[in-house]
């Protein structure tokens, strides 16, 4: 049986959100739900593409998983 912990599993998920409650403390509504799954899958090591408006939050897409 695989018990490889993914960042796309619920504990996964809460912990991208309780790190960008502590460290980004200007973003008070936290990530936008659009961009946790594209985050997740940064994360976990797999290729993304995306494509948003000016003003979406695409930036955070690449700083987050930075921190």
């Amino acid at each position: 049986m695989d018990t490889t912990l993914l960042w796309k599993d619920p504990e996964g998920l809460q912990t991208i959100k309780i790190v960008v409650a502590k460290r980004i403390k200007a973003w008070k509504d936290g990530l936008r739900p659009f961009q946790e799954q594209p985050i997740v899958y940064i994360l976990n090591g797999e290729d993304v593409l995306l494509c948003t408006a000016t003003g979406d939050g695409k930036s955070a897409l690449f700083t987050v998983p930075i921190l």
